[in-house]
């Protein structure tokens, strides 16, 4: 018997660690991913803030994969885990996780709502869409998600050499809840949701409109549409780790797998952003083409 469980902890723990491996590989290619579609949207025509906002996304993907992906997901599978250090390293790496993967998020919503007034509203968007107004935003969002965030500089610390919860047990279910089931996934799902309605309603009934900023709203249409099929992934992730309670050594294995699971789907969708805009349509990707020549023709 005691054999047994300790090949199911085997077998959970080597299943674990082959989830640590790809969830480093795509953060690693996320990351170049992210770094070609922030200077690609240099080379787009448009100079308005949907453009700003697309490479304020690239940049805090970009963040926030590498901290999740290659920090820690690779820390995991090299056993190297600078977060159980020290309690300073501890509080500042889940809050600095939890803050920059919730202000990833909240990009890809502005972002379409920008691309909302850009169709609904176009008049008053070509007047008031600057680059400056974007920063704005983008630092609004950012200052917004580590503040609502900054609560795990005290739920976090150091238990048994471990960095974990260590607050009240109530006051954890309820924020693990409030946080991964609503501020994080569902609030978010269901605002791209709603701007999607809008695209594709808007889209059909305005043929007339301005074939760059159409084709630009289609590719952000696109791009938002595998945001929401990841984060519904991932919530299933989450829903099943709050629904199922381990009774035993391989069930406690598997669901360590699941909440590795749930941490690779977050970092895919913030690492293939580049793809789906270079498969929507021939304008990132003649961008792209552009951006490429001038980089080789320079070294020439």
């Amino acid at each position: 018997m005691a054999n047994e469980t300790n090949n199911d902890e085997l077998e959970g723990n080597n299943l674990a660690r082959y989830v640590d491996l790809l969830g480093l590989i795509i953060a690693i290619i996320g990351v170049v991913l992210n770094f070609c579609s922030f200077h690609t949207a240099g080379y787009l025509k448009q100079r308005n803030s949907s453009i700003t906002l697309i490479k304020c996304l690239a940049v805090w993907d970009s963040i926030a994969i590498f901290h999740d992906g290659v920090v820690n997901l690779g820390g995991s599978y090299f056993n190297f885990i600078p977060v159980n250090f020290n309690r300073f390293n501890c509080k500042i790496f889940f809050w600095h996780s939890w803050g920059s993967t919730v202000a990833a998020i909240y990009h890809m919503n502005a972002l379409a709502i920008d691309r909302c007034l850009a169709i609904g509203a176009p008049i008053w968007f070509k007047q008031y869409s600057k680059p400056k107004l974007a920063y704005k935003v983008s630092f609004g969002i950012a200052f917004t998600a580590y503040s609502v965030v900054a609560i795990n500089l005290y739920l976090f610390d150091i238990v048994d050499g471990v960095c974990q919860f260590a607050a009240n047990p109530t006051l954890v279910y309820w924020y693990l809840r409030i946080m991964l089931f609503g501020t994080s996934s569902s609030v978010p799902f269901i605002g791209i949701c709603v701007c999607n309605i809008f695209f594709v309603y808007q889209l059909r009934n305005r043929k007339s409109d301005n074939d760059a900023e159409r084709r630009l709203t289609i590719m952000l249409v696109i791009s938002s549409m595998a945001f929401m099929g990841l984060l519904a992934a991932c919530m299933l992730c989450l829903f099943v780790l709050f629904t199922i309670t381990p009774t035993n050594v391989k069930e406690i294995a598997y669901v360590l797998v699941v909440e590795k699971f749930a941490e690779v789907f977050a970092i895919t969708n913030s690492s293939l952003n580049f793809v789906f805009y270079f498969v929507s349509g021939p304008m990132f990707r003649n961008a792209f083409i552009r951006m490429v020549k001038d980089i080789f023709c320079s070294k020439q």
